[in-house]
């Protein structure tokens, strides 16, 4: 027995059925009522937007023997051959296998014959993308100047590969994906017909699975009916499109946001040894998280049931909304792409959620700097020797080195013998750096005033999140910079060279640093980016500087100054 399924049987009879292309059908009720009806159009668009139908619907009315205000009246003999797939003059030619020039050559032929009963011959050219280049040569001339009694109507889900001398001979309407609303609409008058009983949240998450796909929509449904019957429930509805998902990911959502990081991996084991996919529960896990974030600010559950929104509203109470996004964003950037049986990402996402982000490189305590022995004599700050490579970090050990004269390449050569001798205070009567007009050097990690401190703790936080907003406001923080003031209303961050300043103050670098500072701190700080020269030390990603550099850390030295 032979059934027609739900979207062909509810196909759209007339233009005022056509959901969701108000103003394309607009447009052509008013050509066909006026009799100005193009020689060609080209319909564009995703799947299932109503293309096809739309161009049947031309078809059927330029041929209605009793039009109403430009619509089909579905009466006359003409409207009964269009419903009953018997008209004679509308040829449908499905370009994805006919393709060739030949076929084109064919058509071409066949134009120049009068309709048969109607007034116009329609050609409708399903995916037209697909034609080859001599194809679409060969239909250019023909496309441009028809016979009077030839309508084109060329319809593609790609239009970027249709060439433009093809475009410039159509009247272009672009179709737009179907609206939730608009499609929900069209769900419910199905049911109602078709006697399904279903919620309306079961049909709203029906027409969200389907992202604007109208046809995809109505087969999803009659999916749901085979699988249940005619009386459904929003689990019914899940179950039948697979939506139901692993329970685990709610799980190893809430170890994420209670910091159980024994427990999380432990679970992501057993989801491993089970042989369940990893990308599929990755996308379940994010949609979880994404569904608590959502009842966290307010606006309310994706589709779930009263009971699994108690559930979700007790599980992110006490969890900040900071929290959520950082946990949403771990497992939402987990790469499994490269091995989709590993389970790794899935790890370093949950450590990440629990234990927070990476440290900073070690720094040497200050203390360790101030113990430094002394040495006989110090060479005048202005006699310096050849600068160190550039990029290179000079580093100054917390102890004098033992030989007589540094060889090339060796890290904190004449910077740490210069660094283990105190600074001698100039002779009577010589007037001092400061006395010149010289500016001290200011060491960048010197405050005293704990709010600032506090702040800077978090200045790796808020490079990171620059850098990924904008990499260029990301170099510009990571070439000479610190925070150097804080207030009730502003945030200051000084930068040891003029152009830095000018750059980071542009209107783009300056809202990636301030969406940056509100993402990390909060809102309500404002960005203000000062020339601050006399920085002596500035903050770093952490590893700048390479190996050598972080080893020299380890033992106990810090960096001096750095070559530009």
């Amino acid at each position: 027995m032979s059934t027609e399924v739900l979207y062909r049987k509810w196909r759209p009879r007339t233009f005022a059925e056509v959901a969701g292309q108000d103003a394309i059908v607009r447009t052509l009720l008013n050509a066909i009522t006026s009799g100005r009806v193009s020689h060609a159009y080209l319909f564009a668009g995703p799947r299932g937007t109503g293309k096809t139908t739309t161009g049947r619907l031309l078809a059927k009315a330029v041929n209605c023997l009793k039009p109403k205000k430009g619509d089909p009246c579905n009466r006359c003999e003409s409207c009964q051959a269009f419903l009953e797939n018997r008209a004679l003059d509308l040829v449908e030619l499905d370009a994805a296998s006919n393709r060739g020039i030949d076929e084109i050559r064919s058509l071409r032929e066949k134009a120049n014959f009068a309709p048969t009963s109607g007034a116009y011959k329609v050609y409708l050219v399903d995916e037209v993308h697909m034609l080859t280049e001599p194809a679409f040569n060969a239909l250019l001339k023909t496309l441009e100047e028809p016979p009077p009694h030839i309508i084109f109507v060329l319809a593609t889900t790609e239009i970027h590969k249709v060439p433009a001398t093809i475009v410039s001979r159509c009247q272009r309407f672009d179709f737009r994906r179907i609206p939730l609303p608009a499609t929900v609409e069209c769900l419910e008058r199905i049911a109602k017909e078709e006697r399904i009983k279903c919620p309306r949240e079961g049909l709203e998450l029906i027409a969200r699975t389907a992202t604007g796909s109208l046809r995809d929509a109505i087969n999803m449904l009659e999916q749901v009916v085979d699988y249940r019957g005619r009386t459904l429930s929003l689990e019914d509805v899940r179950v039948g499109l697979g939506l139901l998902g692993d329970p685990r990911s709610g799980e190893l959502a809430a170890h994420a946001l209670r910091g159980e990081l024994a427990q999380g991996l432990g679970l992501i084991a057993s989801v491993r040894d089970d042989g369940v996919d990893l990308r599929q529960f990755q996308r379940d896990v994010v949609a979880y998280l994404r569904g608590l974030l959502l009842v966290k600010t307010g606006a309310g559950g994706d589709s779930q049931t009263e009971e699994q929104l108690r559930e979700m509203q007790t599980l992110v109470e006490p969890v900040s909304a900071e929290r959520l996004v950082t946990a949403l964003r771990a497992f939402g950037q987990a790469d499994l792409r490269a091995d989709p049986l590993s389970p790794l990402p899935l790890e370093l996402a949950l450590a990440t959620c629990t234990l927070g982000p990476p440290e900073r490189g070690v720094e040497a305590p200050e203390a360790a700097v101030a113990e430094a022995p002394e040495a006989p004599a110090a060479p005048s700050p202005r006699a310096r020797p050849a600068a160190a490579p550039r990029g290179r970090p000079r580093v100054a050990p917390t102890e004098s080195p033992a030989e007589p004269a540094p060889r090339p390449g060796r890290i904190a050569s004449w910077a740490a013998q210069e660094a283990a001798q105190p600074e001698t205070a100039p002779a009577a009567g010589e007037p001092s750096p400061a006395a010149e007009g010289e500016a001290q050097p200011v060491a960048a990690a010197e405050s005293a005033d704990p709010a600032l401190e506090q702040v800077r703790a978090r200045w790796h936080d808020i490079y990171a999140q620059a850098r990924t907003l904008n990499h260029r406001t990301g170099a510009l923080l990571n070439s000479g910079c610190d925070i150097i003031g804080i207030s009730d209303e502003e945030i200051v961050f000084g930068f040891r060279f003029d152009v830095h300043v000018d750059k980071v103050n542009t209107s783009e670098n300056l809202a990636a640093l301030q969406s940056a500072v509100d993402g990390v701190l909060g809102p309500g700080h404002r960005v203000r980016c000062v020339a601050a020269p006399n920085l002596k030390e500035w903050r770093a990603p952490q590893g700048r500087g390479g190996h050598l550099i972080q080893a020299a850390r380890e033992m106990g030295a810090r960096v001096i100054s750095e070559q530009e």
